[in-house]
């Protein structure tokens, strides 16, 4: 990805909104660059602290606007950084990541 497209900007202001402090992760076919046109964008959002369905509602409510917007689907997974690197170190999921994900 040479260029970041102006929904990816979108996407890491919106986030930033709700927390600063979040990492964004692009993996998925839009980060090895062999996304189709219905492509959705997969996101891995690192948060500070412990994540549970009300912080995930959050950024999905917020990035819906942008689903909209756009007319492209958001996925998103909300972890925190701790259980990223401790529980999920040991998944497929994990190793996808780390290996074809983009920081945003």
């Amino acid at each position: 990805m040479k260029r970041k497209p102006e929904i990816l900007i979108r996407i890491k202001k919106a986030i930033k909104e709700i927390e600063p402090r979040a990492d964004v992760v692009l993996y998925g076919s839009r980060a090895r660059g062999d996304e189709k046109q219905e492509s959705d964008w997969d996101l891995l959002i690192l948060v500070p602290y412990p994540a549970g369905i009300k912080e995930e509602q959050k950024f999905r409510h917020k990035l819906f606007e942008l689903e909209l917007e756009f007319g492209q689907a958001i996925s998103t997974l909300v972890k925190s950084k701790k259980e990223w690197e401790t529980r999920f170190r040991v998944t497929p999921l994990y190793e996808n990541i780390l290996k074809e994900g983009i920081k945003v």
